[in-house]
């Protein structure tokens, strides 16, 4: 798996997975909006507000909040018309530029004489007739100036829906507008003599079900500009209040594109929408500056010059009767507060932009920055490439601020970043390869001269008969057994290696078995071999537990270890009698047993552990197997799995082969067959590592 891993990085000279990944990121930025990128995008986006909100310096337009103070000092909802005329009438005393009420009176009034008469059927009609009908008197005061009134847009029709009668009066239809504008079948309008009375009415709620809705998470970022009803243009309440304002200027014409709409233009007022007609709201701090009390209007503390040449909305601001949103800000706000921003962002022209052609910008940016990597990380060294790859982010990421701040762009700098990054990650994966490969390559000349050297004066030489005197052999220390029967081999690598296995009789019934594989190469590895197989035969013979005998093999090992070398091994203490095999590994492969004609592998996951002196103090735990008569077991190191021909590795599965074709009586000359299997793989290429194998049969 890590050759064909490292295969797959280096193909195409490291570049085809890189290439690879990018056209799989191109992909999912271009189907952004189906992947979980789009909530990171919008994350991002609401990042850019909230580091860089709008400046709210002016205060254009005035809140009436029918807030708790209102409605303990006037009653509980709905109030009387006559009530809400008065606030009216006191509001439009002091001119203001537009009134808007984001509020529906769809039924008649509780106190009308047309309601009272069905409920007290004993009135006289000329008591009813004496009666004020508070309808009327809040129609006389929607009259007194350019007042606005809400609307709801239903997709479905419901009972007491009608086609509100206040469309846009001037506005260039076109049919395009139909396949992208929502179209709601009806609406909740207020009573038509209200209807009648006001300046103009305006929607109140967001697109309809069909449509993509415009909060995403529960925080609002897009508002509707323009909505039809029956195929009837009304604009949503804050942009009819600021049509109002304009009076005859105030021409509504949206701009179509190829896609939908691409602005909104009213009068000389003009700003970018997105192709369903949504504005994308730039948000400012929430500010109570601007809020008055519905109560202290009625009162008169308010004069009404305070509501001269400003934007006025009444509405509720009270908790149970108030909707509230969140903001990208992260502030919980009533609607009313939305429209306020509307108007503001309108008049200051802060709308953000993201038209169509910004995800096409973002697909190219993407293409462009992953090519770059591609073609310039390669020829990089790692701390290199790295800092190239940093100082790409930090061009993307100060690109799509430099956007916003500038001119309200939206543009997409997290599923860059995260899209660039398994591009990057893939390329310093390969380039770290080909750096390690390189070192390795240098360590390996100046071992071979070294070795040179050393073999010049006759210590390499020396030092090998040495190491190999250290070995025992089995066909002479074992030759009158009848028990089992043992056959081993090891082949340095080099003049001198690391590798090393051992077999003794710990008593008249219990057989030791280890194998093990040094770190590194060279003398060092040599002589920590040595001082590792002569700790494994003495300490496992003093120390009846075997886990607790290779805990003390690695403490003595790592007692002294200049050089932090470790070594994997394998050791195994088999009943002779019985068959019982207690063994311990510490980062070696599993042997491989042969039973009645088929391979598998000794159990090292359960309790295993890491190389001795690797981590040191591991508390290491023997485990058991039962051998079977006639059993066939290979212990070997990974000089024989990863012997290297030039384009592959030798691997486990041509050792369990070689196993299977090497069934013969005389153990060593089964070895040796596995021996030339493995140079026979290597095709005349020098190995890489010790060769050692061991071979155990079990009489029974």
């Amino acid at each position: 798996m890590k050759a064909q891993a490292f295969a797959l990085l280096r193909a195409g000279r490291g570049r085809a997975l890189p290439l690879l990944l990018l056209a799989l990121a191109i992909l999912a930025l271009h189907n952004i909006d189906s992947t979980p990128l789009a909530s990171l995008r919008d994350a991002q986006f609401d990042r850019y507000q909230r580091q860089m909100p709008r400046v709210r310096e002016d205060e254009p337009v005035i809140v009436v909040g029918i807030d708790s103070q209102s409605l303990a000092q006037h009653g509980q909802w709905p109030w009387s018309r006559d009530l809400i005329a008065r606030l009216v009438d006191h509001i439009q005393a002091g001119k203001p530029l537009a009134l808007g009420i984001d509020i529906v009176f769809a039924e008649q009034d509780r106190h009308s004489p047309e309601v009272l008469a069905a409920k007290l059927p004993s009135l006289s009609r000329s008591a009813l007739a004496a009666l004020p009908d508070p309808d009327r008197i809040l129609a006389r005061s929607l009259g007194g100036g350019p007042t606005a009134l809400a609307i709801v847009g239903l997709s479905n029709p419901l009972p007491g829906s009608k086609q509100p009668s206040r469309p846009l009066p001037v506005f260039t239809q076109q049919p395009a507008l139909d396949q992208v504008l929502p179209n709601f079948v009806g609406a909740l309008a207020s009573l038509s003599m209200l209807e009648d009375a006001a300046a103009g009415e305006g929607l109140v709620n967001a697109s309809t079900d069909t449509l993509r809705s415009n909060t995403d998470g529960g925080i609002l970022r897009r508002v509707p500009t323009i909505g039809l009803i029956e195929h009837q243009p009304f604009l949503s309440l804050p942009l009819e209040m600021f049509r109002l304002a304009l009076r005859e200027g105030g021409t509504v014409t949206p701009v179509l594109g190829r896609h939908g709409m691409e602005a909104l233009q009213i009068g000389d007022y003009r700003f970018p929408t997105q192709a369903n007609g949504e504005l994308l709201l730039h948000f400012g701090r929430a500010s109570s500056n601007y809020y008055l009390s519905a109560a202290d209007v009625l009162a008169g503390i308010h004069p009404p010059e305070m509501f001269s040449s400003r934007f006025v909305i009444i509405g509720f601001n009270s908790t149970g009767l108030q909707d509230r949103v969140i903001t990208p800000l992260g502030e919980s706000l009533p609607g009313i507060d939305i429209h306020a921003q509307v108007i503001e962002s309108l008049l200051t022209g802060a709308a953000l932009k993201r038209p169509v052609w910004m995800a096409q910008l973002e697909l190219a940016a993407l293409l462009f920055g992953g090519l770059l990597l591609i073609s310039t990380m390669p020829i990089l060294q790692p701390r290199y490439a790295v800092v190239s790859f940093v100082a790409l982010l930090v061009i993307i990421c100060g690109g799509g601020y430099l956007a916003f701040h500038l001119g309200k762009w939206l543009f997409d700098i997290a599923s860059q970043a995260l899209l660039l990054s398994p591009i990057f990650i893939s390329l310093l994966a390969n380039n770290l390869i080909a750096a390690d490969s390189q070192r390795r390559e240098a360590e390996k000349h100046l071992l071979a001269s070294r070795e040179e050297a050393a073999r010049v004066n006759g210590e390499l030489d020396a030092a090998r008969r040495i190491q190999m005197g250290l070995l025992p052999d089995p066909a002479r220390l074992l030759a009158d057994e009848s028990r089992f029967a043992i056959a081993a081999l090891l082949e340095p690598a080099r003049a001198v290696g690391g590798d090393y296995f051992d077999c003794l009789m710990l008593d008249p019934r219990r057989l030791c078995l280890a194998i093990g594989d040094v770190s590194g190469k060279g003398v060092p590895a040599s002589l920590f071999m040595a001082i590792s197989k002569t700790l494994t035969s003495v300490l496992t013979r003093r120390q009846p537990d075997l886990g607790q005998a290779v805990r003390n093999i690695e403490e003595e090992l790592s007692r002294e270890n200049p050089e932090f070398l470790f070594v994997t091994a394998f050791i195994a203490v088999i009943d002779v009698e019985s068959g019982e095999m207690e063994y311990v590994c510490a980062g070696h492969d599993a042997p491989i047993l042969l039973r009645q004609g088929e391979v598998s592998r000794i159990d090292t996951a359960a309790h295993g552990g890491p190389p001795l002196c690797a981590i040191g103090d591991y508390p290491f735990i023997a485990d058991r197997v039962q051998l079977q008569p006639n059993d066939l077991l290979c212990l070997f190191t990974d000089g024989v799995t990863e012997a290297d021909n030039g384009e592959a590795m030798y691997g486990s599965k041509n050792l369990e082969n070689a196993i299977l074709q090497a069934k013969t009586g005389d153990l060593q000359v089964a070895v040796n067959r596995l021996r030339d299997s493995v140079r026979h793989f290597e095709a005349g290429h020098p190995p890489s590592d010790d060769l050692t194998l061991l071979l155990l049969r079990w009489t029974g």
